[in-house]
């Protein structure tokens, strides 16, 4: 893309009408109260980081939140109407664009989502959507979203630009190491990375290889090594926390915990490895100790699917892999490192099942091909499994190389979920 940030975000502002939407409405809000819901992964994080930054700009009273289930529920922005009811703008970011969020202007006169996931549903015209991958998919972050609107008002500075680049990178939308730099975020990363950050992308030899570096085992860079501390300290989106593993973390609310150690200006200096980067920080100890069970618990499952992990059917020229593990922690990440390994270069997909209860099953897909849709596979599980077992509460979706899906259901008939999953990869 041959031009520059500002006028990429122009053309944006003059061609989504979304996006022409929200820089119209944040500033009428000033001095008024909204909500904020978030993904309550390093992406959702980090989108709420830049939000909240820019909303104090307009002295707008912001209350964040990180709930645990992906999709917002009704009954959740009931909720929190009736305990804010002063309260007037609902904002939804990096929670999917699903069309049950049309019917929460019942609640709300303004609905406002800023999202990158595909859509689910066709019916969207009560609410504002800035999402740039409606129509066709597009690989970006919803933290580069919220960047956007706050450049649109002057509002980022470099360590905007360094919240930012994380969410990216824990959202896979960029892979400098590889020199995976999709168009849509390229002027960004083009003037705002390469000119302030490039020790951040550096390769080097003497890191260890995090979950990030899944086509590289003897190398990595200190983005990946930072983007791994983020996903530590939120606990992914999956809810990996460690509140049981240690006293000292019994009470800590991990996604609220990243998002107010962060949402202040820390210093930013080049730094040689993740312990000068985690040493500054205010509440070190907390953040190492949350780390280092990351760590072990890295090792641990890595060990559970070399021994756990089957080759059960080829679609054509696609390797299909499964594993199967029972509270398996951290499985998406270490399985998308493991397929590479598996898959030697070859067309692979690997869909893992994680047994969480005998009413709970976890199953994430990652895939080196998109040509077949992850996403459009665990969306669709998820509603074959609620129309058969009659509850709405099993969810699904995602993009096309990585995807999730959560059956929660009583009396869980694991064989017809295995059954429509086959099914539906054939």
């Amino acid at each position: 893309m041959n031009t520059s940030y500002s006028n990429f975000i122009k053309y944006l502002l003059e061609t989504n009408a979304g996006l022409k939407e929200i820089y119209n409405l944040i500033p009428k809000l000033k001095h008024k109260n909204v909500v904020t819901f978030c993904h309550d992964d390093p992406d959702g994080v980090t989108s709420a980081i830049l939000f909240k930054r820019l909303t104090d700009k307009f002295e707008i009273k912001n209350t964040i939140l990180f709930p645990y289930k992906f999709p917002l529920s009704k009954q959740e922005v009931i909720d929190i109407k009736t305990s804010l009811p002063e309260t007037e703008v609902l904002f939804i970011i990096d929670k999917g664009t699903i069309e049950e969020y049309n019917n929460f202007v019942e609640f709300y006169p303004k609905v406002v989502v800023i999202d990158h996931h595909p859509k689910i549903g066709s019916n969207f015209d009560n609410i504002i959507i800035f999402n740039p991958a409606l129509q066709t998919y597009v690989r970006t972050s919803a933290s580069f979203l919220v960047h956007i609107v706050s450049t649109l008002f002057n509002n980022t500075n470099i360590y905007d630009d360094f919240i930012c680049l994380i969410g990216l990178k824990c959202d896979w939308a960029i892979d400098p190491l590889n020199n995976d730099v999709p168009e849509f975020v390229s002027t960004f990363y083009n003037e705002r990375i390469l000119l302030s950050f490039n020790w951040l992308i550096e390769k080097n030899y003497n890191l260890r290889a995090t979950m990030f570096d899944i086509k590289n085992n003897n190398f990595s860079c200190l983005l990946n090594q930072i983007g791994e501390l983020f996903f530590a300290i939120t606990g992914g989106g999956f809810q990996y926390f460690y509140n049981s593993y240690n006293e000292k973390l019994k009470n800590i609310d991990q996604p609220k915990f990243c998002f107010e150690n962060f949402v202040s200006e820390i210093p930013l200096k080049k730094v040689n490895n993740i312990d000068e980067f985690i040493n500054p920080l205010p509440n070190k100890e907390i953040i190492r100790v949350i780390y280092d069970y990351f760590l072990h618990d890295w090792s641990t499952v890595e060990q559970c699917f070399d021994h756990q992990t089957f080759l059960v059917k080829h679609i054509e020229t696609i390797k299909i892999f499964f594993f199967f593990g029972k509270n398996t922690k951290l499985m998406p990440m270490v399985g998308s490192k493991k397929l590479y390994e598996f898959a030697k270069g070859s067309k692979s997909v690997i869909i893992m099942f994680n047994f969480e209860d005998e009413n709970s099953l976890h199953i994430s897909f990652r895939g080196t091909t998109d040509k077949i849709h992850l996403g459009k596979i665990a969306s669709s599980l998820a509603d074959k499994s609620n129309t058969y077992f009659g509850q709405n509460t099993s969810s699904g979706g995602g993009h096309p190389l990585a995807a999730e899906c959560k059956i929660k259901t009583e009396n869980l008939d694991f064989l017809f979920i295995f059954k429509e999953l086959i099914n539906l990869l054939e």
